[in-house]
């Protein structure tokens, strides 16, 4: 047992050693001038671990297996996502020094492990929140500082944990603050949030403020007078608000939360670039009317504004693909730099100058507005290049350099105030000109309607005229029609009387040709004295009689049916026998047609209720609607016969009943029956499906108009290729 333990014992002391050995074998990085602001550690100083899943701790770091794992890093970029450097620092100046470290990384610790073993964790990093932070926090670049003081001949092992996502580490950089203001900062570890709100975001915040009044008043306008020129000026204003406000919406995105910092140069700064001097430059062409007068400058300045949108598409495609560390970049950003400060103001200020000597107000107090934010953008041109090429600034320079956003919020202000002087003018200038419009419309209308009033009396006392002799025309014409109809209907009925007294008529002939011979025979008996003969004979004629009597009665019923029929109605209502009606016109209308075409044959049928009571009708008004409707259904049975259906045999059923307070008379058929497209059409006047000169469309029409003239009603049931039932429905009292 004590030899198992005293090997565990010198197992542990030789790791130990290995451990330490390694990091004893760390070259050290002296610290020998504190003159150069940074100074980068050669890659021979320090170490580095990867860490792939970003899991390890500082603990298991700096122990073995992962200690002996440290390795010198070459000049190649990190292959994880996170890694650990750890690199030795020693002061060799006489006195301490102040150094700080800095990094970009999204996280950054930074643990430092000196003489006595005393190790001291600080955190920072861009996606830190701020109240996690150690040391200088700041917001405007998302970097953080870690302040460190060396005292002399202090030697400090450093280990610090990076996240990669935002940061290339190919060295490590030393920082010395001489400004002791500053480095009491980095040592007190003050929080300077409080100083990051400068007055430059006020100044933003107001310009800002300053265009969303601009696109509003735009806005407004536009919807008054419909010009594009207006919603052009409204979207360069909104491109002007986000580009002016994108440091301070950078600050208030970070300090809500510090992912969104990477969406912030990208809403307020590449996108609104895309299009900021196209809407300008085509509000200056519209404003102006280039095109007019100067025909290929506009075309130049039509080109000027695409290709800032594609230059603006540039950069934008660049920052997403995060190329902003590229030579090719750097290219862009000062070409963008020429064009955006130099060319599209240069190209604006020549338009001014174009159409400056021209007496139209409005164009020139544009011109005024304008100018000042044109000429501000060229002279920060010269201030860019110039801090670009480190050169000293002049004095005019620097002011501009250091007054730039001052100088901006001004002449926007004075751009805004002067377009909405130019606003102010043409809408006045408007509003004269709608009310001059409204008055010598409502002059030219009052004299329209003078002229139109005078005109109009006259037109309608010549179309009273012609109206009232209209109306008499159509009284005449729709009282032919409805006599034409009557006699239609007559004649079909004529065909059937005819058919109807013959009957009666050929057994009063009979009858007589058959008495004259009996009483010859009476005669001859008489003489012969045959008395019982005679008197047999005498009874033979006088049966005779009584059936020529009979058949003439019945003649002269249908004739007197034929005269009440034709003859004009007077609307007298008289008891009626409906059953009788039915039964009567039912077989006038079966032999008219019949004597009309010797072709015609159908089958029919009758239903009627024996206990029907006698109603008051006009009995020629309904005769005619039972007419009409029985001939109707006698045409569509004839009509599909026609079509030699295998099997079909035309036939029509009239019945009648009592339904409650109403009897109902029914003509049903199974002829060709109605599409359902033209049911509620025929009972209109003058509608009908039969070929021309085969009806006037007046037959259901006025049936309808009889119907309810006796407080009765008419329905239709009908289903096309299977059939008809009209229905009526008659009061009993």
């Amino acid at each position: 047992m004590i030899k198992k333990c005293l090997v565990l014992f010198l197992t542990c002391i030789s790791i130990s050693d290995i451990v330490f050995a390694q990091v004893d074998s760390l070259p050290v990085y002296e610290i020998k001038s504190d003159t150069i602001p940074e100074q980068i550690i050669d890659s021979i100083y320090w170490q580095r671990l990867e860490d792939p899943g970003g899991r390890w701790t500082f603990e298991e770091v700096r122990k073995e297996p992962l200690a002996g794992k440290f390795h010198i890093q070459a000049d190649v970029p990190a292959i994880a996502h996170t890694s650990w450097q750890r690199y030795k620092l020693k002061n060799m100046l006489p006195y301490p020094v102040k150094i700080f470290l800095t990094s970009t990384a999204d996280f950054f610790d930074v643990y430092i492990v000196r003489s006595n073993s005393l190790v001291t964790h600080y955190r920072n990093g861009g996606l830190r929140k701020w109240e996690e932070k150690d040391g200088f926090k700041s917001a405007e670049y998302m970097k953080g500082a870690i302040p460190l003081k060396l005292n002399i001949g202090e030697e400090v092992l450093i280990y610090d944990r990076r996240n990669l996502m935002n940061e290339d580490i190919r060295r490590i950089v030393v920082r010395f603050a001489s400004n002791e203001k500053i480095m009491s900062q980095y040592l007190d570890f003050a929080d300077s949030r409080e100083n990051i709100f400068k007055e430059t975001n006020i100044y933003e915040i107001f310009t800002a403020g300053l265009m969303l009044f601009s696109f509003l008043i735009s806005l407004f306008f536009y919807r008054i007078v419909k010009e594009p020129v207006y919603l052009l000026f409204a979207f360069f204003s909104i491109d002007a608000l986000l580009i002016n406000l994108h440091n301070t919406a950078a600050i208030f995105a970070y300090w809500f939360h510090p992912s969104l910092s990477w969406w912030v140069p990208f809403l307020f700064s590449f996108i609104p670039w895309l299009t900021y001097y196209y809407f300008l430059i085509w509000f200056v062409r519209k404003f102006f009317n280039v095109k007019n007068q100067y025909s290929k400058w506009d075309r130049i300045l039509s080109w000027g504004g695409i290709f800032s949108v594609l230059l603006g598409a540039v950069g934008l495609v660049s920052y997403v693909a995060n190329l902003e560390d590229s030579s090719f970049f750097n290219i862009y950003r000062l070409v963008s730099i020429i064009f955006i400060f130099g060319l599209y103001p240069l190209l604006i200020l020549i338009t001014i100058f174009l159409y400056f000597r021209q007496r139209n107000t409005s164009i020139r107090y544009l011109s005024i507005g304008i100018f000042p934010l044109m000429l501000t953008f060229i002279v920060s041109l010269f201030v860019i290049l110039n801090i670009r090429s480190s050169n000293n600034s002049g004095v005019f320079l620097n002011w501009v350099k250091e007054n730039s956003w001052l100088l901006l919020l001004v002449c926007m202000t004075w751009l805004v105030l002067w377009f909405v002087r130019v606003l102010m003018m043409k809408y006045v200038h408007l509003m004269k000109e709608n009310a001059q419009q409204a008055i010598d419309k409502e002059r030219e209308r009052s004299e329209l309607i003078a002229s139109q009033k005078i005109q109009l009396e006259t037109e309608v006392t010549e179309r009273t005229a012609e109206l009232k002799q209209s109306l008499e025309e159509l009284k005449s014409t729709q009282s032919q029609l409805i006599q034409s109809e009557k006699m239609a209907s007559l004649g079909e009925l004529t065909a059937g009387i005819a058919h109807e007294i013959q009957n009666p008529l050929n057994f009063v002939n009979n009858f007589s040709d058959v008495n004259k011979e009996l009483l010859t025979e009476l005669k001859d008996e008489i003489k012969k004295g045959n008395t019982d003969e005679a008197n047999a004979i005498a009874d033979d004629v006088i049966g005779n009689e009584e059936k020529i009597n009979h058949h003439g009665k019945r003649a002269d019923a249908i004739v007197k049916g034929m005269l009440q029929h034709s003859r004009k109605s007077e609307g007298k209502k008289e008891s009626t026998d409906i059953n009788a009606l039915c039964d009567e016109y039912l077989r006038l209308s079966y032999h008219g047609l019949r004597a009309k075409d010797k072709s015609f044959n159908a089958k029919f049928e009758t239903d009627f209720d024996a206990s029907l009571p006698k109603i008051n009708v006009v009995q020629q008004d309904i005769g005619r609607v039972i007419l009409n409707l029985i001939n109707n259904a006698f045409y569509a049975v004839n009509e599909r016969k026609k079509l030699n259906e295998t099997g079909y045999e035309p036939t029509i059923l009239v019945s009648t009943k009592r339904v409650n307070d109403k009897i109902e008379v029914s003509v049903k058929d199974n002829g060709t029956g109605i599409p359902e497209k033209i049911k509620d059409k025929i009972f209109q006047p003058f509608f009908t499906t039969k070929p021309t000169g085969s009806g006037t469309g007046l037959g259901l029409s006025l049936s309808y108009d009889i119907v309810k003239s006796h407080g009765g009603e008419i329905k239709i049931e009908s289903k096309e290729n299977e059939g008809t039932e009209l229905v009526i429905f008659l009061p009993v009292i």
